[in-house]
């Protein structure tokens, strides 16, 4: 009994210091600039630019919300983790899953997002003061050039 018990207190200590341990310096970031229409709630769109490497490159977005009333403009930044090319930037992305998580080193922000690539996407603060969050489709970035 005391064997079992040693070898779960391994497991569990291994398990809770892993976490921590996974955790990467994002691969790049990026900045968005939006637009929404809307009355209160509703759906944003805009372009980005994506920092790789030494090359920028620019993206569609659409897929955020922005709490407003009427046209605004907004810009949100971000840090983007497990790139592996740009080309994987592109795709819908939705609330990240638990492993997803686990890749952001230091303060998650109120959006944190991943596409069935595995990019993972924390984004930094909020539009200038407005609440930021997800459509129900999700955010979809396209478009990567």
């Amino acid at each position: 009994m005391y064997k079992k018990l040693m070898v779960l207190a391994l497991v569990l200590a291994f398990a809770l210091t892993a976490a921590p341990a996974l955790a990467d310096d994002p691969s790049g970031t990026i900045s968005v600039k939006l637009t929404s229409a809307s009355a209160v709630m509703g759906a944003s769109w805009g372009q980005g630019v994506l920092t790789f490497g030494d090359r920028t490159y620019a993206f569609n977005v659409k897929g955020l919300k922005v709490l407003s009333v009427g046209i605004k403009k907004a810009s949100v930044n971000g840090e983007v983790y497990n790139l592996k090319n740009a080309a994987d930037l592109a795709g819908t992305y939705k609330k990240a899953s638990q492993g997803g998580l686990t890749l952001i080193k230091g303060k998650k922000g109120p959006v944190v997002v991943e596409n069935d690539k595995g990019v993972v996407i924390n984004v930094l603060g909020s539009a200038k003061g407005m609440d930021v969050g997800l459509t129900k489709g999700g955010l979809t970035i396209k478009d990567v050039k």
